[in-house]
């Protein structure tokens, strides 16, 4: 098994959001300057833009709040991307940890709670995206 650098996974994961993104109808902009958006993804159709900072896992962090920055990160398959403040507000029970006095939290994999209340935010899967385009091209 190959291990993979958190710089090596990050690009995997990068690409996974852009693939649900794809299906989903937005394109994805990396932006030259990160300051906590790692990338951008817009929608043509409906206009919708959304600055997304890339998790490994749900993480919430005091440096986005008030940034309308939307988290984006993987559970179980599914990539989900949503609002930050909102997920500090969800998860207000752990805003009084001491990870979160320091500044942030995180947890993985989600519960059956949490995923019914980020259901919304639910962006797909990309591995089932590409197994119906090569499905496609057979």
């Amino acid at each position: 098994m190959i291990v993979l650098s958190s710089d090596a996974i990050e690009v995997v994961n990068r690409n996974a959001l852009v693939t649900a993104a794809l299906n989903q109808g937005y394109n994805a902009f990396l932006p030259v300057y990160d300051n906590g958006i790692d990338l951008i993804l817009h929608n043509e159709a409906t206009g919708d833009t959304k600055l997304v900072q890339l998790k490994g896992r749900w993480t919430i962090d005091k440096k986005y709040l008030g940034r309308n920055i939307w988290i984006a990160f993987p559970d179980r398959g599914d990539w989900y991307v949503v609002p930050h403040d909102l997920m500090v507000e969800q998860g207000v029970k752990h805003t009084e940890t001491q990870s979160w006095v320091r500044g942030t939290y995180s947890k993985s994999p989600l519960s059956k709670i949490d995923r019914a209340n980020l259901a919304e935010f639910r962006f797909g899967n990309p591995q089932s995206v590409v197994n119906d385009v090569a499905a496609l091209r057979a």
